[in-house]
């Protein structure tokens, strides 16, 4: 199949390319298949990006490219809008010694990972809040090519002493520049469940002083118990599907009323293969045998059927779930263990409302992310295959645009088009 790039103003070789720092591009990619949003989707047609946002998505001829711009032909390829991660964890390092040694001998590789894997959007989860800061800008002054890093700042509510000390915690990570408060804990010994009076009011006041501030509160609640009671007091994310217990049909009908959003990590308790190792053993998302080193619950295996059949009977009450890995391996591969685990329960529609629309909504910008609309963010993946015919072929990143600029040019590899799978 031919697929050719016209440049008017430069070439783009057939190659691995990861852009400078340079300005947003003029795009005009023709002759693709579209997923514009759930349900919309265009069997041949074209997407125009200018000064970094969408200017068009038109079905049929792409319209005349201004002059200067680079028009892409991707015959037989399928556009869809970037990929947002609501929770990963990306500095594996504390403290600022550590922090710089992993800035500089990790930073690029990991942040080009993610752009592989497809994503140009990612939140942070627990990070060292002046690490994730100091990343954010890095990239945005392009010092690092890498996603788009939603800043969370850590308030370990359960483990302060008073009310008092968590709003003043939530107040400095804001000040500091977080744009939300990460995977608090609720309750900080998860199972069995009993928090104690004084975590429950640190949580109520985090919850109290973190929308006074107008930043997200995300809660991390693992039981169907813990997750009814954060809803009851304010908290609307949560960063972590249910492993602890069946969530029943009315607990789902009282969170969804209460409008909460649920982030997937549904991989979270089933088994890894070939990310540490190549000796065909189970693996937890941290090299850990599989089911014992499975943490925040029982750590028998259980977790796996839990987390997609809870997630499904959230989904079906009206709950908003949205697309999160809460990993820290490989990129691409935690892409694929994540969509594996969901596809057990979800369809491809499914997929594209979870890892498009929702997920922009979990961050708070789906008015600039997460389908391709005119006036939102030019940030496009540019996929190998058709995800309708199976959904590893969400898999296969040829070119990852984000903001109207090309960070990932795979076409003419041996591998471009095909899914990406393989572990460290």
């Amino acid at each position: 199949m031919n697929r050719t790039i016209t440049a008017l103003s430069m070439s783009l070789a057939a190659t691995f390319v990861l852009m400078s720092g340079a300005a947003a591009q003029n795009l005009v990619i023709s002759n693709a298949r579209i997923i514009a949003g759930p349900g919309q989707v265009i069997e041949k047609g074209a997407v125009v990006i200018e000064n970094g946002r969408i200017a068009s998505v038109t079905a049929g001829a792409a319209p005349a490219a201004r002059q200067g711009a680079t028009v892409i032909d991707a015959t037989g390829m399928t556009v869809i809008a970037g990929y947002i991660d609501d929770h990963r964890h990306i500095i594996q390092a504390r403290g600022a010694e550590a922090v710089a040694k992993w800035m500089k001998e990790q930073a690029p590789d990991r942040m080009r990972e993610l752009l592989e894997s497809g994503v140009t959007t990612v939140q942070s989860g627990g990070d060292d809040n002046a690490g994730i800061l100091e990343l954010k800008r890095k990239i945005e002054k392009g010092e690092i090519k890498g996603p788009r890093i939603i800043a969370s700042g850590g308030v370990p509510t359960a483990r302060m002493k008073d009310e008092a000390e968590v709003r003043v915690a939530v107040d400095k990570v804001v000040k500091d520049g977080a744009d939300s408060i990460a995977e608090v804990h609720y309750p900080n010994v998860v199972w069995p469940y009993h928090p104690t009076e004084q975590e429950t009011k640190n949580l109520a006041a985090g919850i109290d002083e973190a929308k006074k501030l107008g930043v997200e509160f995300q809660v991390h609640a693992v039981s169907d118990l813990a997750l009814v009671d954060s809803t009851r007091f304010g908290a609307r994310k949560q960063v972590h599907s249910q492993n602890i217990n069946w969530v029943t049909k009315e607990q789902a009908k009282e969170v969804a009323a209460a409008g909460v959003q649920v982030a997937s990590i549904c991989g979270f308790g089933s088994p890894n293969f070939d990310v540490y190792s190549h000796d065909n053993k189970p693996k937890f998302r941290d090299g850990k045998p599989w089911p014992e080193g499975i943490v925040d619950s029982q750590g028998v295996g259980q977790e796996a059927g839990y987390m997609p059949v809870n997630l499904r009977t959230l989904y079906d009450a009206g709950v908003d779930v949205s697309y999160a890995t809460d990993t820290v391996f490989y990129a691409p591969a935690a892409l694929a263990h994540e969509l594996k685990s969901l596809n057990l329960v979800f369809s491809v529609p499914d997929l594209i409302k979870i890892m498009g629309p929702n997920s922009a909504k979990f961050i708070d910008k789906e008015k600039d992310l997460g389908t391709i609309e005119v006036g939102k963010l030019g940030d496009v993946v540019l996929l190998g295959g058709n995800p309708f015919e199976g959904y590893w072929n969400f898999l296969t990143a040829e070119v990852v645009v984000k903001g109207g600029q090309v960070m990932v040019d795979k076409r003419g590899l041996p591998d471009a088009g095909k899914p990406i799978l393989r572990g460290y």
